[in-house]
């Protein structure tokens, strides 16, 4: 059983419940993205910014805490334009942004929550696929994966569908048989930090369908945080504490959160206050949101920052609400305001453009309450101007002009044109001859809006009462004037009424018979044309209400007019003329194959070239648990773009550079998981690529150098393993690496310090010319020892520098540097 979830995200939510009590409001636990500050993250993974994809890179760093090792804990503010549309809640930060802050596993439920059935003696269970996914965002490092099921075996198989990040993901579960419910998440990177998960938030289900199952009013885990960071040598380098909360609309549970109050290292803190606000609960915001955040060392507080909101009323197709907008940042010493970042945003629009507006190549579009413009402390501004997206329609095509052609569908293509109306009176004529233009030969669409103003009919008998006529009888349905409708001899309609009768037939000169039953009468009919735009068009169709981004301002002060610099974007085909690059996979992701970036006048442009999941052969149908579906290969690697060439142009047009790329994929993991309904791919990574660089010396094409890079990368760690450069007077240049495996160093591979790099060698024309190799011969610490370095002329080994002393947190107190072989000194 799969319950169809259609997901209301504006609306109020309220659930007809045949035996439980209704929940009035927005739950976000009935929605796919349950936790309104977090779910949102996902986005940044599957729609990562990028020419590729449209999307603009829009960041504001914010805090820096030191950690153990030399490493460090970064907040920042991110802004996607995709988090402000109108299924996405008002978040802690303001609708679209997001504070990357400690680390977090969020999931989107996908139908049913995967962990529903959790009774197994009810009479509507049964062991379910799962199908929701997670996100992992770690400092520096973000994923996704999936738990599968084997149904037969009832078995689960987490999938990491971001192989190439190379992590181990372990999770702790309950003791129940009925199902898989998990407790706790551990994270660990090839560097060997580990990541525990063993805080988390929860959220309930008042669906109907819940109710239907035994699960109504069901308690789940929506989210995991992050609470403590280990390096490689068991050292807690980092702590997350969080404040807990949890609310009730009457006896029903809403939700139970965790909110990040403060991040430790051996350095200092960061800390972060929020507000609370009642009356957002139940509404399409965090009822939460972040006050300020404050970074203090060991003494003392150091930097702060506060965030200033407003709640304009926004109005989407779902309606109209409040939705938390963030206005303004500031930089805190005490109550002084030392700095200020502020924000505008485009106008609440009172209706959506016309589709006629973007029937050319980059027509402008102003996103309702979308960021507009960054005013950063300096008063300096970067501005942000977007414009519909569009994907490719070959609408040229003879076979896509025949399949439009029976109705008004696309107004970049089509338009109707009105004649004027024809009067008839029954008394004079009751036939009627009018022309459809066009080919004989081809059916097109034409309307004919027939009305009768009046019948003539004689007034009743004398009413003796009041002397003056009577009215006369209404006239019955089957009394009524129609028409019929003959081309030559043929004839296309019969008894026909009503108004805007659409036809579809072929052109030519047609006969109207006006059919009168009873009494006549007059009126008059017009006719109306589908008629086609003059050719050739452009090649594409508008996506929705999806947009991209398409120049970025930068002003020197608010009141600028002229910009300092402008970077536009163009997403149009390289090879096919006035055509879009934009592909559209699993009905959700565009990635622009073409994009051509111009900064400024004078200094020319570059065209990149990307790979979309289209360009690998797609098999449709294909058969997974005996469901009909698509398989998508290589969907991982290909979703969000990848690049396949880079070309830089001077202000002439000519080339100075070309970058092309080659790659070979392998299978990471040969289990099919679903992406999207019964889209199916498995996870990919690529085992092998060759970059050609060529460069052109003030654009002359006859002078052309040309270096070849190649990269062979291994199995286990999806590190290089060898990588060959060849430049262009020949020199061949390689270098081979090595890695825990290779040494079989046991304790590195057991703390999962698989991506680490131990030794390695290079070589030119063949000739060695460097080795070096880092040890490790403390293995209960596992940090390095030394760093030893080979001789090429006489294979003579040297201890370029050793490191003699680590504290108890794995910070380096002594090191020494050069070591003679013979003395031991450096």
């Amino acid at each position: 059983m799969k319950k169809i979830y259609a997901c209301i995200g504006l609306a109020v939510l309220s659930w007809n419940l045949s035996a439980q009590q209704q929940f009035q409001g927005v739950n976000f636990g009935d929605m796919p993205k349950p936790v309104p500050s977090v779910s949102s993250f996902s986005t940044y993974t599957d729609t990562p910014a990028s020419p590729a994809t449209g999307i603009p890179a829009i960041s504001i760093p914010l805090l820096s805490l030191p950690g153990d090792g030399g490493s460090a804990l970064s907040l920042a503010l991110s802004y996607n334009p995709l988090n402000a549309s109108g299924e996405e809640p008002g978040s802690e930060a303001g609708t679209g942004w997001s504070v990357f802050k400690g680390g977090v596993i969020s999931r989107q439920i996908n139908g049913t929550i995967d962990e529903a059935f959790q009774n197994p003696s009810h009479p509507n269970y049964e062991k379910n696929k799962f199908n929701d996914e997670y996100y992992y965002n770690l400092p520096g490092l973000s994923g996704k994966f999936k738990i599968e099921r084997d149904v037969a075996g009832n078995t689960f198989t987490l999938v990491d569908l971001t192989p190439l990040n190379h992590v181990k993901i372990e999770y702790t579960r309950q003791d129940n048989n009925a199902t898989l419910i998990v407790d706790s998440f551990t994270i660990t990177d090839d560097q060997g930090t580990r990541y525990y998960f063993s805080d988390y938030s929860s959220n309930a289900v008042y669906d109907g369908y819940y109710e239907s199952i035994g699960a109504w009013g069901l308690e789940y885990k929506s989210a995991f945080y992050l609470t403590s960071i280990k390096n490689a040598g068991n050292v807690e380098v980092a702590r997350f504490m969080y404040k807990h909360d949890t609310k009730y609309d009457g006896s029903m549970l809403m939700y139970k959160s965790s909110r990040l109050e403060s991040i430790r290292t051996s350095s200092g803190s960061i800390a972060i206050a929020y507000d609370y606000d009642q009356a957002l609960e139940k509404t399409m915001n965090d009822p939460y949101s972040i006050k300020s955040i404050s970074l203090s060392n060991l003494y003392a507080k150091v930097a702060e920052y506060a965030f200033e909101y407003s709640y304009p009323e926004m109005s989407y197709s779902e309606g109209t609400e409040k939705r938390r907008r963030l206005e303004k940042v500031k930089k805190m010493s005490g109550t002084a305001v030392l700095e200020e970042t502020s924000f505008v945003y485009y106008p609440q629009a009172s209706t959506e453009p016309s589709q006629n507006t973007y029937c050319a190549a980059g027509s402008p579009y102003s996103p309702s309450n979308v960021l507009k413009r960054i005013i950063y402390p300096t008063k300096g501004v970067t501005e942000y101007l977007y414009e519909k997206s569009d994907i490719f329609k070959d609408k040229n095509n003879a076979a896509y002009l025949e399949s439009i052609s029976d109705d008004f569908r696309d107004a970049c293509v089509q338009y109707t044109e009105a004649l004027p109306d024809t009067g008839f009176d029954t008394n004079a004529s009751v036939s009627y001859t009018f022309s459809v233009s066009g080919d004989p030969g081809r059916k097109k669409a034409f309307w004919l809006n027939f009305s009768v103003d009046e019948y003539y009919q004689q007034p009743g008998p004398v009413d003796p009462k009041t002397g003056f006529p009577t009215l006369p009888p209404p006239i019955k349905e089957n009394q009524r004037i129609s028409y019929t409708l003959k081309r030559g001899s043929e004839t296309i309609a019969s008894s026909q009424k009503g108004e805007y009768t659409r036809f579809y037939y072929y052109p030519g000169q047609y006969t109207l018979t006006i059919n009168v039953p009873y009494v006549g009468g007059n009126g008059s009919f017009r006719l109306t044309e589908l008629m086609l735009r003059p050719g050739p068009y452009r090649n594409a169709d508008v996506s929705g209400n999806r947009y991209r981004i398409q120049s970025v301002k930068t002003y020197n002060d608010p009141a600028g007019s002229s910009p300092e610099k402008t970077v536009s974007y163009s997403y149009d085909s390289f090879t096919l003329a006035n055509s879009s690059s934009g592909y559209l996979s699993m009905g959700k992701d565009i990635v622009y194959k073409n994009v051509k970036v111009t900064e400024g006048t004078g200094n020319g442009h570059t065209r990149y070239f990307y790979r979309a999941p289209q360009d690998y052969p797609v098999t449709d149908p294909y058969v997974k648990d005996g469901q009909s579906g698509t398989f998508w290969p290589y969907y991982n690697l290909t979703r969000a773009g990848l690049p396949e060439r880079r070309e830089i142009f001077n202000e002439a047009g000519q080339l100075l550079n070309r970058e092309s790329s080659e790659y070979t994929f392998s299978t990471a993991n040969d289990t099919d998981y679903a992406e999207e309904g019964f889209n199916y791919s498995k996870t990919a990574w690529i085992s092998a690529s060759r970059t050609t660089s060529e460069t052109y010396p003030s654009g002359d094409a006859s002078a052309v150098l040309t270096g070849i890079t190649e990269n062979t990368f291994r199995t286990d760690n999806y590190k290089p393993s060898y990588s060959k450069s060849t430049a262009a007077d020949g020199t061949v240049t390689e270098s081979f690496y090595r890695y825990a495996a290779d040494k079989n160093m046991t304790a590195l591979l057991s703390a999962n310090m698989t991506g680490i790099q131990v030794a390695a060698e290079t070589r030119k024309n063949g000739k060695t010319t460097g080795q070096s190799e880092t040890r490790f011969d403390n293995a209960s610490l596992k940090y390095p020892s030394s760093v030893v370095s080979v001789n090429p002329n006489d294979s003579s080994v040297k201890t370029a520098v050793t490191y003699d002393v680590y504290d108890d947190r794995g910070n380096i107190v002594q090191y020494t540097t050069d070591i003679d072989p013979l003395s031991g000194k450096g």
